[in-house]
């Protein structure tokens, strides 16, 4: 009983995006429904779910046109999309709002996994740290044996944290921080995020993604980890090159980061010319870097 409140509880949070183009590329379909594809890649890989852990004072709105423009993608990169909306970005975030995004995404990877599909994981700035908890302790097998187990094929920083076991947030990157986040008490808000967040956009295009900012719980920064999944894993990373909430010297340190502990060859680097939420400012760039990769990672 305690594992379907779980799963449910997942679901109820957790939009599950068509790579099917339609007339409504806006809707998710229910999270559980069946999706489709425009080709027959079916019959040649196992069915492969996107899951996109997102980053801080953000949600599933600052996405929509990355998932838009994968809809519209020809030949269809991923059979589906899912967004989880993590508790540590809201209004009232839960005081263990961490561990939350990490059960969260847990829960979210684990569930495409006993359904047969492989899953790539793109974590987001902030979501690089429970993204990367979050694949700790999955099943290693089917549960009743007659289901193929899906594989996770890979871990992609978009201008992402990288944290050892034991670092937060806060105390993983170089200079401590942000001085465009303003931290007061419980929540922490965005100074100036025209400015830091979408600085490739025209003022005007980026007052919609302004306006769906929501504060960050402040506990979600300094909250330690326990684990360093990423080292099991095949790694990319998506370097913003316009980027003015991570510079490029601090994205360099979490890169150099896996390099030192993965191997210079077993972590791939692409650089796009974009701010720090390509997902909104430069969707169609990000669809075909993810294009690209997705058959390199297969074949690892």
């Amino acid at each position: 009983m305690d594992k379907l409140k779980i799963f449910f509880k997942t679901l109820s949070k957790c939009n599950c995006f068509s790579t099917h183009s339609n007339d409504n590329d806006n809707e998710p379909t229910k999270p559980k429904s069946t999706t489709s594809s425009k080709t027959s890649s079916t019959d040649q890989h196992p069915p492969t779910t996107l899951i996109i852990s997102h980053g801080a004072f953000q949600t599933q709105y600052h996405y929509q046109p990355f998932i838009t423009a994968l809809q519209h993608h020809t030949p269809t990169i991923f059979h589906r999309v899912l967004v989880p909306q993590q508790s540590s970005s809201g209004h009232s975030p839960p005081p263990n709002s961490f561990e939350s995004d990490v059960e969260l995404l847990h829960e979210t990877v684990r569930n495409e996994l006993l359904d047969g599909r492989d899953v790539l994981l793109v974590c987001h700035s902030y979501g690089g740290i429970p993204g990367c908890e979050a694949l700790a302790d999955l099943p290693e097998k089917a549960l009743d044996g007659r289901i193929r187990l899906g594989r996770v094929l890979g871990i992609v920083f978009v201008s992402a944290f990288v944290a050892e076991a034991g670092q937060s947030l806060v105390t993983s990157k170089m200079g401590g921080r942000a001085e465009w986040v303003k931290t007061e008490g419980p929540l922490s808000t965005v100074l100036s995020p025209s400015r830091t967040l979408f600085s490739s956009l025209p003022p005007t295009a980026s007052v919609p993604y302004i306006t769906h900012i929501v504060p960050q719980s402040s506990t979600s920064f300094i909250t330690p980890t326990k684990h360093e999944t990423w080292k099991d894993h095949p790694c990319v990373y998506i370097r913003c090159l316009e980027d003015r909430a991570m510079r490029v010297e601090e994205q360099d340190f979490f890169l150099q980061r896996l390099k030192n502990r993965c191997g210079v060859g077993n972590v791939r680097v692409r650089d796009l010319k974009s701010d720090h939420v390509p997902f909104s400012s430069r969707a169609g760039e990000l669809v075909g870097l993810l294009g690209g990769l997705v058959g390199e990672l297969r074949d690892v």
